[in-house]
């Protein structure tokens, strides 16, 4: 299975570590350099840096290979709008974390 993340959230690394140690293939788009740094140093997977929402980025994941697309950054908004740019895209199955 490969699983596209949007945002490198506390919720996306918990995730993307168990995908990883059962053998999935994961990557992580990320707007905040600083914060890929980080995360990386934790976890073997690959790395977008750019906003999620931005059609030209989601088509660099790959949507046609990709099984899950997690739309899971801290604003409402963006992963609304990134889910929905994804399905339009051709993301399979997306998921869209809404706190408000």
């Amino acid at each position: 299975m490969r699983a596209v993340f949007i945002g490198a959230s506390a919720t996306t690394q918990a995730t993307a570590r168990m995908l990883l140690q059962r053998g999935h293939e994961v990557v992580i788009i990320e707007s905040d350099s600083s914060r890929i740094e980080s995360v990386s140093e934790g976890l073997d997977c690959g790395y977008l840096h750019g906003d999620g929402s931005r059609p030209a980025l989601l088509r660099e994941a790959d949507p046609e290979r990709t099984d899950l697309l997690y739309c899971l950054t801290d604003n409402d908004q963006a992963n609304i709008l990134a889910s929905l740019v994804g399905r339009t895209l051709g993301f399979k199955r997306v998921v869209c974390k809404i706190k408000n």
